[in-house]
């Protein structure tokens, strides 16, 4: 794909970069001197690695771990992607918090991407993130910041891969590190329309790689302004771009970038009216990448070569074309979905991760209050007399009965009893000391509503006891994905409400479209009866309806019933002028 084989170009070089560190060893030295020269000469990198070999029983643990690293770099270098992973394993494996381990964690979710293994992609990156904080090392960190913006724009959540890019661009880098990254923060920002600013800031972006002589990020971002300056119908302006840098292009040798730049061109010759020069150009871009796997690339180059034909009257071949152009759009859309898919899969298995690390947690603070409190009464024990202890064991008997029944009741009163979850009192309740607290300390607050499909007919159909099995099934697998202090509770029949303290608006539509896929993959055979379970879904937020519980509500509501009438099975998110599609499958 045109975005990973530019980014993965990117990367690579990145990886070039030494890691900064004080060397303390001859063995450490020559290593070091080993990676400056990885990308520049592979051969001497190789043969470096292969004398160093016959030494490595005297390798101290730094030595090993730097050598094993650079020993995978080798592996990728030489496309044995397999050999890479299985070198790094353990450095990937291990748990360690080094900058090795971190660097090899990095290298370990490009050979995923090269292989499309892209829901082991997204689990280490997950990985990744968790230690991002943590990491000093300037180069280290480009990389990771690298990967995660690749890989999100990859899957097009351009939001928050321009989170992390701009995140970044405002520490204190080198004009190296600022280039490398600029790259993936531009194409965010074109993606994402914005493209004001990235006209403001693109020319500072290509400073930057100009000052480090970054020569192919640059010609990168070069093509993303050519498209930026096209969407605003300035082709005699993307002609002038393209006329400046098509020789240093051409230099690059890379058929991707030259492909890029090439069709990117030709229709400005075409919406300008020069079919001659849009049809040179085009031939040229498809010589460039008629053996490579399916990309972007392909799709708009195949496009525009069926409508340049089109245009000058040969439509036995612009038919050829069209066609073809269908095929390459299914394979490309294709491994849009295997991503996604990958993308939602791998968040879901991080998220039952934390709340499983969540539970245990619990679990031990019980444990060590029971062990203090048995400790406790083994010392009374010890220093009562046995009467003593007869009316204290009947006293602590009558006592357990009236909290037991105390909390029975209260249970009772609180919760609702077939699912387990808050009722509408309770819920309300615990909503609004979480409300207040946020209003308080000006943190975020988010409201799911949610509301089960045709929940009527799963009653009238199968009965009552396969509606109640519904209910009790959708609740189990929502829980899996909700933070300890969420606030979730049946407010109807069939609606729930999930209040998420701390959490934006974006982040709760994130997680009731995964609550959404999962509740639709629910297997109801369990129930005795085959019938099919969907939800639809309102989202509101204190950006837009403030802390006022009522209006949180309301404003879920109206999104919700916006999400019944666009065919339910859907997440819809409240804005202030209007309900904002998010996402979502219709039923």
């Amino acid at each position: 794909m045109l975005l990973q084989k530019l980014s993965i170009l990117l990367l690579l070089t990145l990886f070039a970069l030494p890691c900064a560190r004080a060397s303390n060893s001859e063995i450490l030295d020559r290593l070091q001197k080993l990676e400056d020269i990885r990308l520049t000469d592979f051969q001497g990198f190789s043969s470096g690695l292969h004398e160093l070999a016959i030494e490595q029983p005297r390798f101290s643990n730094e030595e090993t771990v730097y050598y094993t690293l650079l020993k995978g770099y080798e592996s990728t270098l030489s496309g044995d992607y397999n050999h890479a992973l299985k070198t790094i394993d353990p450095l990937v494996s291990s748990g360690d918090d080094s900058v090795f381990s971190f660097r090899a964690r990095v290298l370990a979710v490009n050979l995923y991407i090269l292989s499309r293994d892209y829901l082991k992609a997204f689990i280490m990156l997950g990985n990744i993130n968790e230690q991002l904080d943590n990491i000093n090392d300037e180069v280290a960190k480009t990389q990771a910041i690298a990967n995660i913006a690749m890989l999100y724009n990859e899957i097009e959540r351009y939001d928050i891969s321009l989170f992390y890019t701009e995140r970044f661009m405002q520490s204190s880098v080198a004009a190296k590190m600022a280039c490398r990254v600029q790259v993936h923060r531009m194409l965010s920002l074109l993606r994402l329309e914005k493209t004001a600013t990235f006209l403001n800031d693109v020319d500072g972006a290509l400073a930057d790689c100009q000052r480090s002589n970054e020569k192919i990020p640059e010609l990168i971002i070069q093509h993303y302004k050519m498209q930026a300056i096209a969407e605003q119908g300035r082709y005699d302006d993307v002609i002038t771009v393209f006329n400046a840098n098509k020789t240093a292009v051409q230099q690059t040798g890379y058929p991707i970038l030259i492909a890029g730049v090439w069709t990117e061109a030709a229709k400005s010759y075409l919406n300008s009216g020069m079919l001659n020069e849009a049809e040179q150009l085009a031939y040229q871009a498809l010589k460039q990448i008629d053996h490579i796997d399916v990309s972007l690339a392909h799709v708009e180059l195949y496009s525009l070569l069926a409508e340049l034909e089109k245009r000058q009257g040969d439509y036995q071949t612009a038919l050829a074309f069209f066609e073809q152009l269908a095929v390459l759009q299914k394979q490309y859309t294709n491994n849009k979905i295997s991503q996604q898919l990958a993308y939602h899969q791998a968040e879901g298995e991080l998220a039952i991760k934390n709340q499983r690390i969540a539970l245990l947690d619990k679990d031990n603070e019980v444990l060590a209050l029971q062990r203090d409190l048995y400790e406790q009464e083994a010392r009374q024990n010890q220093l009562m007399v046995l009467t003593l202890a007869a009316v204290l064991i009947f006293a602590s008997a009558l006592a357990y009965r009236g909290i037991s029944g105390r909390r029975r009741f209260k249970k009772i009163a609180e919760y609702d009893q077939l699912t387990g979850v808050s009722n509408r009192y309770h819920f309300n309740n615990q909503a609004q000391i979480a409300l207040e607290y946020c209003d308080k300390n000006a943190k975020p607050a988010a409201l799911i509503l949610f509301d089960l499909d045709h929940f009527k007919q799963i009653n009238d159909a199968h009965g009552h006891a396969a509606g109640d099995w519904a209910l009790q099934a959708v609740v189990k697998t929502c829980r899996n994905f909700m933070r300890n202090n969420d606030v979730f509770g049946r407010i109807g029949g069939e609606e729930f409400a999930v209040l998420l303290p701390g959490c934006q608006s974006d982040k709760a539509a994130l997680l009731a479209e995964i609550c959404r896929d999962a509740i639709a993959s629910i297997d109801c055979s369990d129930s005795g009866f085959d019938f099919p379970l969907s939800a639809s879904f309102g989202v509101s937020g204190s950006d837009t309806s403030g802390y006022s519980l009522k209006q949180l509500l309301a404003d879920a509501d109206n999104a919700m019933y916006q999400a019944k009438a666009a065919g339910r099975d859907t997440v819809i998110s409240f804005e202030l002028e209007s309900c904002h599609y998010e996402s979502g499958a219709k039923s």
